[in-house]
């Protein structure tokens, strides 16, 4: 062994070289980025089209459709999902995960411009986007105080956004509540039609003389000029003065028909906090920017801005990600630490020598910094996958010195000098430790190259591991041998102290257990029956296993408590936003009695992480102290905030947690495709009552809605004809006088407002028939006299998946019920019920989709890691039988996987899996060490058997010591209850099992099997 000798000869150097790596790990450490998940680009890209005042149907036939058509043939197009709503079409391009999305974006944008005549004249220019889905909200914060609405949302949009915005790593700044300040010109309706004019007239007239032209250069023979002509007005009251149209000398000024207001646009969206009038803002970060340093900058900032803020305004830091960014990062190095302190005492009470233990205890921490330095230059950060990575390492890393340090320890008592022993254990210990390090690290490639997006995520997990793998075994091979060369002593059998008086009766107690493990053994060899017995019982246990798991049900990944709730409240669509309004905050003035509530935040006019918006729309989210401050779970208080909003009257509400990106979406989402709207209701319907009988489906909602009211006007085209008005005309005559015409800029304090057209408002729908236009002569006619007008409804939104028309089913899940049951269940339902026609059909979307992916994926790894093990093995044990045996500790690991589940009340996770798979690089191990000491001893001449059951006897002391240190390794991160440990509970409680019960197992089930397998060569012999 090149490197134990290098190490054992050198010690100085290879110190040298060790703390160097160690001091770059330190360094690498206080660099990296803390995340919740790891950075990957997903391929997305989203065109959006605004189309001011089409419907609906109209938006889907004249825009969604025609897009649609033009990027199917994109290449590596996976999904296209377009959202047809009122005035605006959104379109959701998911490509193959390999697809660089900046090609994809522009191969879409080409695609695009060939369609661009083919949309409707009065449509917006497309906007295309990719998306960035590491782009997440990490603060939030709320300006409120005794200012009105106007000035608050104004001093939020023109002095804190930029601010903000300049922080390095800040990628926008999202503000809801209130609306920008615009100067609006109110026509007074009945001065107008005294003058036979329209709002179509007025904003024309504004947008003529309101404006600045460069009128170019004038030159003489020494000097240039720059001619501007400028007709602007810095003074509302000068606005009076513009001529709107004269006749016979008469003058009609703009002060005659209306006047100029500085307000703000339509409010269509509102925000409270705690109940009071807020504009909250939403920091976001950038892709790769570190999350909890632009967290640190926006405090700095914000202590900054509060010095200036206004005295009728208060800033208010609502929310944050550093926190549980923070706690999980804390926590997993809390499991390492506490990992560590318990492997090195279960080691003291095997080896009872100090200098043995610091030897160990030295190697992990060294393994883990060495392996943070590479992982940094890998370009990783610390985030909940990378972390849960490193916590599970602690169990595996003291595997290889425990090897390696035993072997030492044993040719130490063989009365070699310790150098020598160093060398000679070393060297023994070669192949066992090679074959360990070998099958995890091919056990752990496989996942690595996953290609689904949970495998993109996963992989930054398996690489940590792999990488550690790889350093452990560096470690094992210079550090332990070097450490042993210069500290160990050979054993002084004269002490008396009392350290050596607990050994000796530590030594006694377990030799009195090998004794009986040995009796054991021969008892199984020399009667067939019970050797027969043993191998049946435990194949009873693996197919009760698979019973088990079976019935546990798989998953995504475990709700994490970031103290956040949301709920969604969906009231009739004819709600207008100030009614909507009211209703959010009496819903929310219900949630008071729930304990450890610290600040509520209302959003009235949409849904954050929502495409669809509108005046009906509302959310309330719940922000709760941290989780180790109450004994409350965050399904407690799910489950308390459902109670207490159980009689909210015209609502349909729904209560979530949200996921790590900040959106609440549902556990469970199913779409139904079909060419009928309103049969895809009906079914979308049926399905929901189905789905309300199966235990623990809740907050069961429907993507169905009544449709919203509409008043069509449909013009009279004779009559329009005789009068010379064109149709558009007129239509936007009748835009103008509701919604408004934009008609130019306002310019005041060296800032720009939009100048915008209308009739003063008046409540009432009455009013629109009466609308007043130009008619023959000086009299005018009203809008009924022009146009059909008849009240009816229009759809909300029409949502379209690869060019077919869905309905969607969502549902929240029982913390008791997993989605791969729930899926199930309800499927099965739904096959039984036969409601589906042949040309609709379903499928499950979302995170199942993605679960299902990972399935997929992991099953392929699994099946490659099997082969990879058993070619690992055969190569460094000569041998194609050996291996075979040795792959009967995999099973076994599945029988304590399924029991430490069922036990604590745990799903199969995805991360469960994942750990599954991993595992089978490490059960084997124990298997290793004791085919290797059986492989010694028949080249020793030893018969088969014998040797078998020497070999198991002479490695019943490493293999419990390495069962226990790698069992105690992971317990905290089974066990931890600390902030965001539910990412990697069920992971290490998982490992705990499968670890504990396959090592105890293996030392009597693989003497058994290799028994029962070669008795025909016993009986030759």
């Amino acid at each position: 062994m090149f490197l134990a000798n290098a190490s054992i000869k050198r010690p100085v150097a290879m110190g040298c070289l060790l703390i160097a790596l160690a001091l770059l790990g330190i360094n690498a450490l206080r660099q990296m980025n803390l995340e919740l998940l790891p950075e990957i680009d997903v391929p997305y890209v989203t065109v959006t089209v605004t189309y001011p005042g089409a419907s609906p149907e109209e938006i889907e036939i004249d825009i969604a459709r025609r897009i649609e058509d033009a990027v199917s043939a994109v290449n590596g197009l996976r999904h296209v999902t377009s959202y047809s709503m009122e005035n605006v079409c959104q379109v959701l391009l998911e490509f193959e995960l390999e697809v660089d999305v900046d090609v994809a974006a522009m191969d879409v944008r080409e695609e695009i411009d060939l369609v661009l005549s083919d949309l409707p004249a009065g449509a917006d220019d497309p906007i295309i986007l990719k998306m960035d889905i590491g782009a997440t909200p990490v603060v939030t914060l709320a300006l409120t105080g005794t200012a009105g609405l106007d000035d608050l949302f104004d001093y939020a949009d023109d002095q804190l956004r930029d601010r903000l915005a300049a922080i390095l790593g800040v990628a926008d700044i999202t503000l809801v509540g209130g609306a920008p300040r615009e100067m609006h010109i109110l026509l007074d309706r009945e001065a107008l039609a005294a003058r036979n004019l329209t709002s179509s007239h007025i904003a024309e007239a504004v947008k003529s003389n309101i404006g600045s032209i460069p009128a170019g250069r004038l030159r003489d023979d020494y000097a240039e000029y720059s001619i501007a002509y400028r007709a602007e007005y810095e003074d509302l009251d000068l606005l009076d003065q513009i001529v709107i149209d004269s006749h016979d000398g008469n003058r009609i000024h703009l002060g005659d028909v209306g006047r100029a207001v500085m307000t703000t646009a339509e409010l269509r969206q509102t925000a409270e906090l705690d109940g009071a009038s807020a504009v909250v803002m939403n920091v976001i970060k950038r892709g790769d920017a570190n999350a909890v340093a632009v967290i640190r900058r926006v405090e700095e900032q914000i202590d900054s801005i509060r010095e200036s803020l206004p005295e009728d305004m208060d800033l208010v830091w609502v929310a944050d990600n550093s926190t549980l960014i923070e706690s999980m990062n804390r926590g997993a190095w809390l499991n390492v630490i506490q990992g560590i302190l318990m492997t090195g005492a279960i080691l003291f009470f095997f080896l009872y020598n100090v200098r043995s233990m610091f030897i160990i205890a030295l190697t992990m921490p060294l393994t883990i910094l060495v392996g943070i330095f590479v992982i940094y230059a890998l370009g990783f950060s610390l985030n909940a996958t990378t972390l849960m990575a490193i916590g599970m390492s602690v169990g595996i890393l003291v595997t290889n010195s425990i090897v390696v340090l035993e072997a030492i320890i044993s040719a130490l008592h063989d009365n070699h000098p310790p150098p020598e022993a160093a060398r000679r254990g070393a060297a023994k210990a070669f192949v066992p430790v090679l074959a360990s390090a070998s099958t995890n690290m091919v056990v752990l490639f496989p996942i690595s190259v996953m290609g689904s997006l949970f495998g993109r995520i996963i992989s930054f997990f398996s690489m940590t591991l792999l990488v550690m793998t790889i350093v452990s075994l560096f470690v094992s091979f210079t550090l332990t041998p070097m450490l042993c060369a210069l500290l160990l002593k050979p054993r002084d059998t004269s002490q008396n102290g009392i350290l050596a008086k607990m050994e000796k009766g530590w030594n006694r107690w377990f030799d009195n257990r090998l004794r009986r493990y040995r009796q054991i053994l021969r008892f199984l060899e020399q009667r067939r029956w019970a050797a027969i017995l043993v191998v049946c019982a435990v194949a009873l246990l693996f197919l009760h296993s698979l019973m088990l798991l079976g019935r546990l049900g798989s998953e995504g990944a475990a709700d994490v408590d970031g103290a956040e709730v949301q709920v969604r409240l969906e009231y009739p669509t004819h709600f207008a936003l100030e009614r909507t309004r009211q209703r959010v905050l009496a819903a929310s003035e219900k949630l008071q009695e729930v304990p450890h509530i610290e600040h509520i935040v209302t959003r009235t006019g949409g849904v954050q992480g929502e495409i669809l918006e509108g005046a009906f729309l509302g959310s309330i989210q719940i922000y709760f102290n941290q989780r180790d401050e109450r004994r409350e779970s965050i399904h407690d208080l799910v489950n308390a905030v459902r109670e207490k909003l159980a009689d909210v009257p015209d609502a349909i509400v729904t209560v979530s947690i949200p996921d790590f990106s900040g959106d609440a979406s549902a556990d469970l989402e199913l779409e139904i495709a079909g060419p009928d709207l309103e049969r895809l209701d009906l079914l979308a319907t049926d399905i929901q009552s189905l789905a309300r009988d199966i235990p623990g489906f809740t907050d069961v909602e429907t993507s169905v809605r009544s449709g919203k009211p509409e008043w069509n006007i449909t013009p009279n085209l004779p009559v329009l004809a005789d009068m010379g008005i064109a149709p558009l005309a007129l239509g936007n005559m009748v835009r103008g006088n509701i919604e408004g015409l934009e008609a130019g800029t306002f310019k005041s304090d060296a800032r720009n407002f939009d100048i915008i057209v209308k009739l003063e408002e008046r409540p009432g729908i009455e009013q629109l028939r009466s609308f007043a236009f130009p008619g023959d002569g000086s009299r005018p006619v009203t809008l009924e006299s022009l146009a059909h007008i008849e009240e009816t409804e229009t759809l909300v939104q029409i949502t379209r998946k690869n060019r077919q028309r869905i309905a969607r089913l969502t549902a929240n899940l029982a913390p008791t019920l997993p989605m791969g049951s729930a899926v199930e269940q309800l499927s099965a339902v739904i096959d039984e019920s036969e409601i589906l026609p042949s040309e609709y059909d379903y499928e499950f979307v979302g995170m199942y989709e993605i679960m299902t992916d990972a399935m997929s994926d992991l099953g392929e790894a699994a099946l490659i890691a099997l082969v990879l093990v058993i070619l690992t093995l055969s190569a460094i044990l000569e041998s194609f039988r050996q291996p075979l045996l040795i792959l009967v500790t995999i099973p076994l690991t599945m029988i304590g996987i399924a029991w430490s589940l069922t036990l604590t009340n745990n799903s199969m996770e995805i991360f469960v899996m994942m750990s599954a798979i991993m595992m089978m690089g490490i059960v084997v191990n124990n298997a290793i060490l004791i085919m290797d000491q059986f492989n010694v001893h028949v080249r020793e001449g030893e018969h088969r058997h014998t040797a078998m059951i020497q070999a198991a006897s002479e490695q019943f002391r490493p293999v419990i010591m390495i069962t226990i240190a790698a069992v105690l390794g992971m317990m905290p991160m089974a066990v931890s209850r600390a902030i965001g440990a539910e990412f990697r509970n069920a992971a290490g409680i998982a490992s705990v099992g499968g670890i504990l019960v396959s090592g105890i197992m293996t030392l009597i089930l693989l003497p058994v099997l290799y028994d029962l397998f070669t008795r025909k060569q016993k009986k030759k012999a």
